[in-house]
């Protein structure tokens, strides 16, 4: 199967790429998908949302390295929309030539090749590249990488998963403020940005990182609060909000001047 890089170098992949394909009988509807090679071993079971996990078949999370989702490839606007999002994310592009949209069976299978073929290039280069053993800007390029897929899984969950990865964030910072652990603080503020970035403003997550920082008598509450007030919006449940809101106002107020 033939495989042109649109965008990107075959012997340096990102490790993140839209492949596509254009229908056969109308050379400008085009349909992509989206691959992602993992950069670190993890148990996806414990971050991935059910529903994608579902998609993953029977696959042993633990063993699993690289995937598309969609499993199958979607239709979008264009190839200029498509190259437009590849420009602002840094992301290979991989044309994998025609299909016939009604084939889902077949693109899957084609899909599933490249994302293989497409793995293996970016083992051999993460592979040859700590040999000589790591580096500072080695561990800067991981992290980078650990956050670009952070921010793909996070842009596929559900605003309550969102919520539920915030929740054990917000319990890490906390851990780190405790143990005046810059590095681990800067990381785990970092990957809240990358939550906070898929969800609306009106969740004022900044305001919430503030208060999980702050040295104030009044912060710890204040945090529950915040995080209570962005589960009752995702719920709509509107009276509880209501409330919540009065006893943020009353603990903005007060903070600096003591229980």
């Amino acid at each position: 199967m033939s495989v042109e890089y649109h965008r990107g170098d075959w012997v340096r992949p990102k490790g993140h790429a839209f492949i596509y394909l254009r229908n056969s009988l109308d050379h400008e509807d085009v349909w992509a998908t989206y691959v992602v090679v993992l950069p670190i071993t993890v148990d996806l079971s414990k971050y991935v949302p059910p529903f994608l996990m579902n998609q993953m078949g029977e696959m042993d999370a633990q063993d699993l390295s690289a995937f598309a989702f969609p499993p199958a490839p979607e239709q979008v606007p264009g190839y200029d929309a498509l190259e437009q999002m590849a420009e602002m994310r840094d992301d290979d592009i991989l044309y994998i030539g025609t299909h016939n949209p009604s084939d889902v069976t077949g693109a899957m299978g084609r899909v599933s090749e490249v994302v293989q073929a497409y793995s293996e290039e970016y083992t051999k280069i993460t592979g040859s590249s700590t040999t000589g053993g790591e580096t500072q800007g080695d561990e800067a390029d991981e992290e980078t990488g650990g956050l670009a897929v952070s921010d793909v899984l996070y842009g596929l969950m559900s605003d309550s998963d969102k919520l539920s990865e915030l929740s054990k964030l917000i319990g890490r910072l906390r851990f780190a403020v405790d143990g005046s652990d810059d590095r681990l603080i800067s990381e785990t503020e970092s990957e809240i940005g990358l939550v906070a970035n898929h969800l609306p403003q009106s969740h004022n997550i900044s305001q919430l990182v503030e208060a999980v920082k702050s040295n104030d008598s009044r912060s710890a509450e204040l945090a529950e609060v915040y995080l209570q007030r962005s589960y009752h919006l995702v719920q709509e449940d509107y009276a509880k909000l209501t409330a919540i809101e009065g006893r943020i106002k009353e603990l903005e107020s007060g903070a600096g001047k003591g229980d």
